[in-house]
């Protein structure tokens, strides 16, 4: 069975068609470095099996993430990145970057993982897990506290 030719106007199209979707960027962050279990990226996703196993096979057929499987009860899965995917990660760390600077010169953007991040020391891609959005919903819920307090003060 012949495939349909797909068609894209630069390389850059075809990269972002390949890396597309909510998850795959975040994925990538955390198989760069070390295999995974799909348990523990479910866990710092905070994301359904099904939605993970469904990005995961995507990436797998793209040729960015490596699936093993041991042959032990209970089965045992784990997924790497691929060399490509590796090359990936590199170019969105590069990405990650210019997004920071360019948000630097914007004054109604912030990256919110940014600061935390270089607090750790870590200067990769940002994974937002579950704990990522509490701590932002509760910064952003003072911030607003803060404001109508000033208002409230100001009558």
């Amino acid at each position: 069975m012949e495939q349909k030719l797909k068609m894209y106007n630069t390389g850059a199209d075809y990269a972002l068609a390949v890396i597309g979707g909510k998850w795959k960027s975040v994925i990538l962050y955390l198989l760069a470095g070390h295999p995974r279990r799909p348990s523990e990226l479910v866990k710092q996703l905070g994301t359904s099996y099904k939605v993970l196993s469904d990005q995961l096979r995507e990436m797998t057929d793209a040729g960015l993430v490596v699936r093993k499987s041991f042959n032990t009860i209970p089965p045992h899965v784990e997924y790497r990145l691929s060399e490509e995917g590796e090359n990936l990660y590199a170019a969105l760390r590069y990405l990650n970057y210019w997004g920071e600077a360019r948000a630097k010169k914007t004054s109604n953007i912030k990256i919110m993982c940014t600061d935390q991040m270089k607090q750790a020391g870590n200067d990769g891609l940002c994974v937002i897990t579950k704990k990522h959005l509490h701590h932002w919903k509760q910064e952003i819920v003072k911030k607003d506290q803060i404001i109508d307090d000033s208002s409230n003060a100001d009558q």
